[in-house]
């Protein structure tokens, strides 16, 4: 049911897909590329300041920006390629390179962190100073405004598409507002303890100033790791947890489900690919089930966004009477195999099996055995007819019987019987019966004679079994 369902589906996903993608790609590297241009503009702002102030503070914030160029320039090419469709190289798309240009866009974060802490010690130690300048002030505030914008702009897309690569970098600049508010304060508190106490700020203010620089690295550190678990995890394709509470909660309230046996889901980039495994009622027909499969699709991919939903489905009635027979236990019965459930709607439900019984009990007390089973299920299935088929369990299986047969076939080819075999494994008889034959014999024949030697061996041994004849040329 659910390849008929890929199949009949997959044409009209595959154009709706390439178009979706196309259209998200653009508007995606659309305001990406926005964002590189702030960051080249907010970075000469930031390097003119740290020209006029010598501040660590404001270098660090100049290094920061130039280091969003490399990151948002990773993050274009990430978004530009991870938004491709699939093709028949990447059938699964090209979502991880969002992932992967996150993993070098945390590495450089890290490195500029290491860089400014080592950059502050050295001027703790040898005590440069900085100068707090009013331009300085008035070109940071600039940044801030563009930062803001920038930010709201990204975190627009990255809602809309549901881009991590978009929201991290949203995320990220709104930490960059705060940090360069923090700079634009440090130089305010700067130019006022300069006016009234000289000797305080030279004594300070490099320790103010490195202090801050401190706090971005902090920072530059924390967001770094975060950014690269993150990547990590989802090159791994590790679950989210919190995914795939979502969809169990999504799935459960779509009428038709009876529950939810299992969701694999991880994300790839932008896209988050589920697999949803249900139950439904056996009263339901295939199209009623099909129905169901699609309402729970068009339910998760309408709750969390971009996504590839695969939906499973499975009787409900067929786990439930397969425990009500696993719970059943009598010392005639060997064991039950073959179960097989049919929705008719001439008849209703059918529930058919093979049950192996003790080679020696009488049809009385089997009567009483059947009785059973059949009143068990009809416990869990009101009206439902139960079909048994009977089988003896025949542990005494003899082997010289069993050759004499094998070779009573073999030698009318010119061959004989050369090893065999009989284990019994929970009710099922494993046979393996060596046959050799004339070298100059063809291999179709050879495979025929192994065939009637089967087939004369299963006349005979009515319950499960398992023959395996082997051949091999006479020597």
């Amino acid at each position: 049911m659910d390849k008929d369902r890929l199949i009949n589906d997959s044409d009209d996903r595959e154009v709706s897909m390439r178009s979706l993608s196309s259209y998200m790609r653009n508007e995606k590297t659309r305001v990406a590329l926005l964002s590189l241009l702030a960051s080249v503009l907010i970075t000469i702002m930031n390097i003119t300041a740290w020209l006029l102030t010598n501040s660590l503070a404001v270098l660090a914030e100049a290094m920061h920006t130039f280091l969003d160029i490399l990151v948002t320039t990773i993050t274009l090419i990430a978004v530009s390629v991870g938004s491709k469709p699939p093709d028949r190289e990447h059938p699964f798309g090209h979502g991880k390179a969002e992932s992967i240009g996150g993993l070098f866009g945390s590495l450089f974060i890290i490195i500029a962190g290491i860089l400014i802490g080592y950059e502050s010690a050295e001027r703790i130690i040898m005590k440069v100073p900085f100068s707090p300048d009013v331009v300085a002030i008035i070109v940071m505030s600039i940044a801030i405004i563009i930062d803001t914008n920038r930010s709201r702009a990204l975190r627009r897309m990255a809602v809309k598409w549901n881009s991590r690569a978009l929201e991290a970098d949203s995320y990220h600049f709104m930490s960059d507002i705060a940090i360069s508010a923090s700079v634009v304060v440090l130089m305010i508190v700067g130019l006022i303890i300069e006016r009234f106490n000289t000797g305080l700020f030279d004594r300070w203010g490099t320790l103010l100033d490195a202090m801050v620089a401190f706090g971005i690295v902090i920072y530059f550190s924390i967001i770094g790791i975060r950014l690269m678990r993150t990547s990590i995890d989802e090159l791994m394709d590790r679950t989210s947890e919190d995914l795939v509470r979502r969809v169990m909660n999504i799935a459960s309230s779509v009428p038709g489900v009876a529950s939810v046996k299992d969701v694999r889901a991880r994300r790839v980039g932008s896209m988050a690919h589920v697999e949803v495994t249900i139950s439904v009622s056996d009263h339901l027909s295939i199209s009623e089930a099909h129905d169901v499969a699609d309402n729970v699709e068009s339910a998760v991919k309408h709750e969390i966004g971009q996504s590839i939903v695969m939906v499973h489905v499975e009787p409900e009635l067929r786990e439930k009477i397969e425990k009500i027979l696993a719970g059943i236990r009598d010392p005639l019965i060997v064991n039950i195999h073959d179960l097989d459930i049919i929705n008719s709607h001439e008849i209703g439900i059918i529930v058919s099996m093979h049950v192996v019984v003790k080679s020696n009990a009488r049809l009385s007390s089997i009567n009483r055995v059947i009785g059973n089973i059949e009143n068990n299920i009809r416990q869990a299935v009101p009206n439902a007819r139960v079909w048994v088929h009977l089988e003896p369990d025949n542990k005494d299986i003899n082997i010289t019987e069993i050759r004499k047969m094998a070779e009573a076939v073999s030698s009318k080819y010119g061959g004989h019987v050369g090893d065999v075999h009989v284990i019994n494994i929970e009710g099922m008889s494993v046979m393996w019966i060596l046959v050799y034959l004339p070298p100059d014999m063809s291999v179709s024949k050879a495979h025929d004679i192994a065939t009637e030697i089967e087939n004369e061996i299963a006349k005979v041994y009515s319950m499960p079994h398992h023959i395996t004849v082997s051949v091999l040329p006479e020597t």
